[in-house]
């Protein structure tokens, strides 16, 4: 079974652009599973903006009621 990893170097604050580029890891009849890789040096605007979208992910899954999932 092979395992695809995406690795990201460079966040964007804006959730839908990280949902989006998650989602193009996947394809139409695809089994493999993803392993997302975020590249973040301590002490960095980049801990703050993988901070903020964790929290607009667990935000936006408790008003849609989606099942919360443990990312970033």
């Amino acid at each position: 079974n092979t395992r695809f990893f995406l690795i990201y170097y460079s966040n964007s604050f804006k959730l839908i652009d990280r949902l989006q580029s998650e989602d193009r890891a996947h394809r139409i009849g695809q089994d493999n599973s993803v392993l997302y890789i975020d590249l973040v040096a301590e002490d960095t605007v980049d801990e703050k903006v993988v901070e903020a979208l964790r929290n607009k992910f667990n935000v936006a899954s408790q008003i849609t009621g989606d099942r919360l999932k443990e990312w970033l």
